[in-house]
């Protein structure tokens, strides 16, 4: 048994059938069958009236234009000495219509502490209650449960001097290590960690305070570190600029420089403005080379960084490094600058990139120029066309098309909810 619009086959998708306005009275007409196994089920019909369609279409498209158009890197601005400020706010609006602008952020209040240092803090103070209880079995002989506790605590104590730079805690614990493993009648590891504490402080520890046999260990790893020989060794950052710290003692200046170091493996510590920390063990051989690559800083470091700066915790960076970093922590990608070095000149302008700092383009501006012409040097300067589509953009028909279409059929397939579909053909279903 069949009707006109359903029948046997369900699920077989034939085709749909559209009304012309003259048989239905409406602008359009789509109908679309359904068919079930349990009961034959009349076409729905959905009716569009075409002035109403019309007009969503173009609400559409608008709204996909204009989100093209503020497409690309966010900006932020940067108006230098010397600019008038009505070819300033000019030059902001050409930008405005091209990119998304913004401006500076507020710090974080203080007293409010990142996750990530929070973080840092619990695991070095886990190391040092480790090395409590490992100095405490110590002295109650427990050797091999003295062993446990700092061997536990040596990947905290790395992490702890990655971030930090606290060398005067992995020493102690490779110290403890020593005088455990020793008394643990493990003299070759003992070694290996008396000479880590050694590379790290060459200065003699205290006497008196371990067992004698344990304490010769020491000594005699310690001599060996004394006898390798000592040399500079020479230290290239990019960016340059860097301080180093070489086993938590800063080398005089900034990179590129040349450090007093010891032939072994030392933990290397590099600091610049608005980037982040870099500590690595590195193997430092007299008159050798070390090459560092640092990593733009995550906001919390310029959050943390800027703080001190603006609370004299920490040198003033000059003024460029400053608004970069600023504009960083703002979520700026891109600087956009305009200035002028005196009343007869012309503007330059010019775009930089705000992680590295690197000019990606410069273009001068005529002080006379008409707004066309600024309107051209601006877009050039932001790598893009001035020239305004002529239309709607191609991409937003297809676009409009399958939403719309997609709607059709969502909307007749969930009026028959568990229901096989089945379109019928302008001739109709048999």
């Amino acid at each position: 048994m069949a009707s006109r619009y359903g029948g046997e086959g369900a699920g077989v998708k034939e085709g749909w059938r559209v009304l012309p306005s003259a048989e239905t009275g409406y602008g359009t007409q789509i109908v679309v069958a359904f068919s079930t196994p349990r009961r034959l089920t009349p076409a729905v019909g959905h009716r569009f009236p075409l002035r109403k369609l019309s007009g969503r279409l173009a609400a559409l498209a608008v709204t996909f234009s204009l989100t093209a158009q503020g497409a690309g890197p966010t900006v932020m601005m940067s108006v230098g000495q010397g600019t008038e400020p009505a070819r300033g706010r000019a030059v902001r609006d050409v930008v405005a219509s091209r990119r998304q602008v913004v401006d500076v952020l507020p710090l974080p209040p203080p007293g409010v502490v990142s996750t990530d240092l929070i973080a840092i803090e619990q695991r070095g103070q886990a190391v040092r209650l480790a090395l409590a209880r490992a100095r405490k079995k110590e002295s109650e002989a427990l050797w091999d449960d003295c062993v446990r506790e700092v061997a536990g605590a040596m990947s905290d104590a790395l992490e702890v001097i990655a971030t930090t730079g606290e060398v005067a805690l992995l020493r102690d614990l490779h110290l403890q290590t020593g005088f455990c493993l020793t008394l643990a009648d493990q003299t070759s590891g003992a070694r290996s960690h008396f000479r880590s504490a050694a590379l790290l402080d060459e200065t003699p520890p205290p006497s008196g305070l371990h067992r004698e046999e344990a304490e010769r260990v020491q000594v005699d790893a310690r001599n060996e570190i004394l006898a390798r020989p000592r040399g500079k060794v020479r230290i290239l950052t990019e960016p340059p600029g860097a301080r180093v710290l070489i086993d938590g003692r800063e080398a005089a200046g900034v990179t590129p420089l040349e450090a007093d170091a010891r032939l072994g493996d030392h933990f290397v510590t590099i600091r610049r403005f608005r980037y982040e920390s870099n500590t690595e063990q590195r193997l430092l051989q007299p008159f050798g080379l070390v090459r560092v690559n640092l990593e733009p800083a995550r906001r919390s470091t310029l959050s943390a960084q800027l703080f001190a700066v603006r609370h004299a915790q920490a040198p003033m960076p000059p003024a460029d490094e400053l608004f970069w970093a600023e504009a960083a922590w703002s979520r700026a990608e891109q600087v956009v600058g305009i200035s002028r070095p005196d009343a007869n000149a012309n503007y330059r302008l010019s775009l930089t990139e705000t992680a590295t700092g690197k000019l990606l383009r410069a273009l001068t501006l005529s002080r006379s120029a008409n707004d066309a012409g600024m309107r051209r040097t601006v877009c050039d300067l932001l790598g893009e066309t001035c020239e305004a589509p002529a239309s709607v953009p191609w991409y937003v028909w297809p676009l409009a098309g399958a939403v719309i279409v997609g709607g059709v059929v969502t909307t007749a397939v969930v009026l028959e909810n568990n229901r096989d579909t089945r379109f019928c053909p302008p001739s109709g279903c048999r």
